[in-house]
């Protein structure tokens, strides 16, 4: 049955039943975005779904049987659901993470969303398990909240669609003293609770190691987090921002494989720093300003001075306005091979430059086609900057080979800043002497040809590696793509057959090409073969796509796409 079929008197009580709550004093809303990962690794955010009806989010728990029953139910009616495009999403802020994720199977097969740190349910003001909301993923609004009657579902989501569809988004909550479900315990609030929090000690530091090193003056992020006003200033984006993932830039699911330079908050500090937010910034009288501290003054080459010095073409920059990206090579005159221990980046002007990648290719290589510089075939990856850092060091022991025969290829790319400026950026190389222990190998994973239709929201491209000729260790991934770009993952299969995920990038944002190092490099034998996953997402719910009507194809253009993981690995 669908719901607009549904018999004229149950549609009329349920209006009635709206009517009533009309006039309940007591309603608050809690509008916004938000981004969190399910049980299976998939990321979801609000805002992405807006070429559906409607999302029905169910706080829950596996340990409260209420809640759970009320989920089964809802599951019954998953046929209807999807009929019109409504989906469901199993709020999960109370269970540890581990538990969550170890039931594959959900009620409904509906995505569990793993809210520990409890800052989506905070936003939601969830106050029970078994409170349905109903949330417009366009106004990003609360459209129905309240009751823990599944009886009553049919009828309120019909009222609530309807309103919609003649542009009167209904505003409705069932007052919360009516629910009978068990009270959700926010375990952060109440540790937090009767005492203030230090912008001095606390949230200050927080920022400075995860933020502050990246948001500087003259800096590519859009603001300086150099003092108190400024964060203040800040704080309404910084919790937007925080609270849909998009930063800090760089996170991965972090129950797959064991990696650095995430970035990632953990639960107390995405709870600490929210919660200090949503109390509009506090700070004691006479508190010092860790942000205003100056900071230590740049060293040229903070590695020390480089053996080969190497300018990339400068570009000059105007003020405003969409820049391609670039593609330039630089011709080298090694007189011998060289092995290089480390590349340090001297960028001329950090606040447009977003990301540099080095390539290496042969002199022999005539062509003059920006693909043909950068494919696999011609060109093997080496290295990538992204602004908060400065040099890229290889492995312990571990080193690249630049042969003599090899020129560099610089893949660029720029964002105006609102003045015009010419970018002069060096890159620094540093060579050992003699032999050393192990040899630096990239695995360059790419796809020349590959179609992505218009329109289309989860576009799946996947590779797989020849076997490893020998046992390799693992030492850090490069994933990249363009604006369409959605997902990225990587596993591998074993030579018994075993099969195991290392690194899940659920939310890919090309803002960010980051390298991600192992924690500890991980043997990877013989026989081994990896398989490495794109997922693109080339429709008008994907903020950063500017042609969702275009096909794509491969290619190093702003409108066309990439497939390519760089797989670093230690022979």
């Amino acid at each position: 049955m669908r719901f607009n079929d549904m018999p004229v008197r149950r549609v009329t009580s349920v209006a009635l039943l709206l009517l009533s709550l009309l006039l309940t004093p007591h309603i608050t809303f809690a509008d916004g975005d938000f981004g969190l990962l399910d049980h299976r690794g998939n990321f979801h955010q609000l805002s992405r779904y807006r070429d559906h009806a409607a999302v029905i989010v169910l706080p829950f728990s596996y340990k409260d049987e209420a809640s759970l029953r009320l989920a089964e139910q809802v599951s019954a009616l998953a046929p209807q659901l999807a009929e019109q495009t409504v989906l469901v999403w199993l709020l999960n802020a109370s269970d540890e993470p581990a538990l969550i994720r170890s039931r594959t199977a959900s009620p409904g097969n509906f995505p569990v969303l793993i809210d520990s740190s409890q800052t989506v349910a905070k936003t939601l003001d969830v106050k029970h398990l078994g409170e349905f909301l109903i949330l417009d993923p366009i106004s990003m609004g609360v459209l129905y909240r309240g009751f823990d009657d599944i009886s009553l579902l049919e009828g309120v989501l019909t009222e609530a669609l309807a309103a919609k569809s003649i542009g009167r988004p209904s505003r409705l909550e069932q007052s919360t003293d009516a629910l009978d479900g068990t009270t959700l315990t926010y375990r952060f609030i109440e540790q937090l609770a009767g005492r203030k929090i230090s912008y001095q000690t606390e949230i200050a530091p927080l920022l400075k190691a995860r933020c502050a090193y990246c948001h500087v003056e003259n800096g590519l992020a859009p603001w300086a987090m150099n003092r108190y006003i400024m964060v203040l200033g800040w704080s309404p984006m910084m919790r937007e921002v925080v609270i849909t993932r998009r930063m800090p830039p760089g996170q991965i699911d972090n129950s797959v494989g064991n990696w650095q330079n995430t970035h990632e908050l953990s639960d107390e500090e995405m709870a600490l720093l929210v919660e200090w937010i949503d109390q509009r910034g506090p700070r004691e009288a006479g508190e010092s300003d860790p942000l205003a501290e100056p900071l230590p003054v740049a060293t040229e080459w903070p590695r020390g001075q480089p053996d080969l010095i190497i300018d990339v073409p400068e570009q000059f920059i105007p003020a405003t306005g969409n820049i391609d990206f670039l593609v330039k090579r630089v011709a080298l005159d090694l007189p011998d091979d060289r092995w290089v221990s480390a590349i340090a980046y001297q960028v001329g002007d950090k606040s447009v430059l977003h990301s540099l990648l080095v390539y290496a290719v042969d002199k022999s290589m005539q062509s003059t086609d920006p693909d043909d510089m950068i494919a696999g075939e011609h060109a093997e990856f080496i290295s990538v900057y992204v602004p908060g850092e400065s040099d890229d060091a290889f492995g312990e022991q571990a080193e690249y080979l630049l042969t003599k025969n090899k020129d560099l290829v610089f893949k660029l790319r720029y964002l105006t800043s609102g003045r015009e400026t010419l970018d002069r950026t060096r890159i620094g190389l540093y060579f050992s002497n003699g032999t050393p222990e192990r040899r630096i190998r990239t695995l360059a994973l790419e796809k020349p040809e590959f179609t992505i239709p218009a329109n289309t929201a989860m576009h799946r491209e996947v590779m797989e590696s020849e076997p490893l000729a020998s046992d390799m260790l693992l030492e850090s991934y490069s994933p990249h793509a363009h604006s369409r770009g959605r997902s990225m993952a990587v596993s591998v299969r074993y030579p018994d057959g075993r099969e195991e995920a290392l690194i899940n990038i659920p939310n890919y944002n090309y803002n960010w090409q980051l390298a991600y190092r192992t924690a500890e490099q991980k043997l990877i034998p013989a026989g081994s073969v990896f398989k490495v996953e794109t997922v693109y997402d080339n429709s008008a719910s994907n903020p950063f796509n500017p042609a969702p009507e275009q096909t794509l194809g491969q290619g190093y253009r702003a409108d066309s796409e990439m497939f390519s993981h760089f797989i670093r690995m230690v022979e």
